[in-house]
């Protein structure tokens, strides 16, 4: 990763994984308020600019597969909603899965972060309701815009508390070329609104 883009990519990263309500948000980073300026537009903050040939559409994933346990899903480019929180799906938000497009695509230098809801309103479970049943080894492919398909494989699985979440781990470790997926986790608390535990599934490229 260059110099540059380590320190935008920081910028970045002085926000807290909060991982929303289950049904209605898979997966939210709340940007620090001193980390935030005047946007330019309604989809990425002026302070955060796109790694380095973010613009090459065709690196942009679109389809993860995980066979292990049964997903084909769709992937939609995701950024940071006005609120601060990283976005989920919108076109198919149950089925399809969120791709962190302010950071690194899947096959550069970084840490490229993919998000899906654990489950549906009332409990019905969605893209990554399997997630929990992932062990290390497993195989992780992404195909890109311009038909290159990329195999990842699962290194470790952790299961986080909102506060405890490392958060530069998670989106800015800048050591290899890593995929790290993102859901929610553990008992519902419904005086939160949430459930009580984050879990990331850290693959690197293989």
């Amino acid at each position: 990763m260059h110099a540059g883009r380590l320190i935008e990519r920081l910028l970045v990263l002085m926000l807290a994984l909060t991982l929303g309500a289950c049904g209605s948000v898979s997966a939210s980073i709340v940007v620090a308020p001193e980390a935030r300026t005047p946007r330019a537009d309604n989809a990425t903050p002026a302070s955060t600019a796109l790694p380095h040939g973010a613009a090459d559409t065709a690196a942009n994933p679109v389809r993860l597969i995980i066979a292990a346990i049964g997903i084909n899903a769709l992937v939609e480019p995701v950024g940071i909603q006005s609120n601060g929180d990283m976005a989920t799906p919108t076109l198919n938000p149950w089925d399809d899965v969120g791709w962190y497009k302010v950071g690194p695509h899947p096959s550069e230098r970084g840490s490229a972060v993919i998000d899906g809801h654990l489950d549906r309103p009332l409990g019905y479970p969605a893209v990554f309701w399997r997630l929990r049943q992932m062990r290390v080894g497993d195989d992780v492919l992404v195909t890109n815009k311009g038909g290159k398909t990329l195999h990842f494989r699962v290194t470790r699985i952790a299961f986080y508390s909102p506060q405890d979440a490392p958060i530069q781990d998670i989106f800015g470790n800048g050591g290899g070329t890593y995929l790290n997926l993102i859901t929610c986790a553990g008992d519902w608390i419904p005086s939160e609104h949430q459930t009580k535990l984050r879990q990331v599934v850290y693959t690197t490229l293989v």
